[in-house]
C-alpha cells in the first residue's frame, strides 16, 4: 500500500509539473508586445499593443518605434479630458506613406477595441461633416492616448494599444497650458520609444502610396 501511495504521489507531481510547463509555454507564446515611452521630463508610460485587433497598425508602430523614428518628436496636441497626441514628424512628408485604417467604419470588423481611458489610437486626417470616409486610410505615424471614455471615436479610428502603467503622467501632461492650436506652450517631447517584441519578428507594414 505504501508503494502505491508513493507512486500515485509521484504521478500527481509529474502531471502538475507538465501542466505548469504547458501553461508557461502558452503564456509565452501569446505574449503581446509592450511599448515603453519616456518623455523629456523623465516620466515613463508603458502600454500593451494588440496585433490580434489591428495587425498592420501594430506592425507600423513597431516598425517606426524600433527604428528610432519617434525619438525627439513633440507632444503637439493636448485637449484636456480628451486626448494627448504626438508623433508628428518635423518633416511633414515623413514617413512617406500611409496605412489602411483598421476600424469597423472602414470595413475592418476584426478590431472591436473601444476608446476608454488609456486607449492608444492612430491619428488620421479628419474632415468636417458627416461623411469622412475619404480620410479613413490617411494614418501614418501620429498616435494619441484617450483620457476618458470617448464613444465618438469608436469604429472611426484604429485603436491598437492600452496603457498598463503611467496613466497619471498623461493626465498631468493634459493639464499643460496650450495655445489656440492646442499645442503646449512649454515643450514636452518623446525622449525615447521602443517596443519589446519578446523575440517575435513583426513584419514591415503594408503601405499605401
Amino acid at each position: 500500500m505504501r508503494k502505491k501511495t508513493r507512486f500515485r504521489a509521484s504521478a500527481l507531481l509529474l502531471c502538475a509539473a507538465l501542466l505548469l510547463s504547458l501553461s508557461a509555454c502558452v503564456t509565452l507564446g501569446s505574449r503581446k508586445p509592450i511599448a515603453t515611452l519616456v518623455f523629456s521630463n523623465g516620466k515613463e508610460v508603458r502600454f500593451r499593443l494588440y496585433p490580434d485587433k489591428a495587425p498592420n497598425t501594430v506592425n507600423n508602430f513597431i516598425y517606426l518605434a524600433n527604428s528610432g523614428f519617434y525619438d525627439g518628436l513633440p507632444v503637439h496636441r493636448i485637449v484636456e479630458y480628451f486626448v494627448v497626441q504626438m508623433g508628428e514628424p518635423w518633416d511633414k512628408d515623413l514617413p512617406g506613406y500611409r496605412i489602411k485604417g483598421e476600424f469597423s467604419q472602414n470595413g475592418f470588423t476584426k478590431n472591436d477595441m473601444i476608446f476608454e481611458e488609456g486607449t492608444v489610437g492612430m491619428a488620421r486626417e479628419a474632415a468636417a461633416g458627416n461623411d469622412d470616409s475619404e480620410n479613413y486610410d490617411t494614418a501614418s505615424c501620429q498616435f494619441f492616448f484617450t483620457l476618458e471614455r470617448e464613444y465618438s471615436l469608436d469604429g472611426y479610428y484604429a485603436a491598437f494599444g492600452k496603457v498598463i502603467s503611467g496613466m497619471e503622467h498623461l493626465h498631468k501632461i493634459s493639464k499643460m497650458d496650450t495655445d489656440a492650436d492646442e499645442r503646449p506652450r512649454d515643450e514636452i517631447y518623446i525622449s525615447s520609444l521602443r517596443v519589446e517584441t519578446y523575440d517575435y519578428k513583426y513584419k514591415e507594414p503594408k503601405k499605401i502610396g
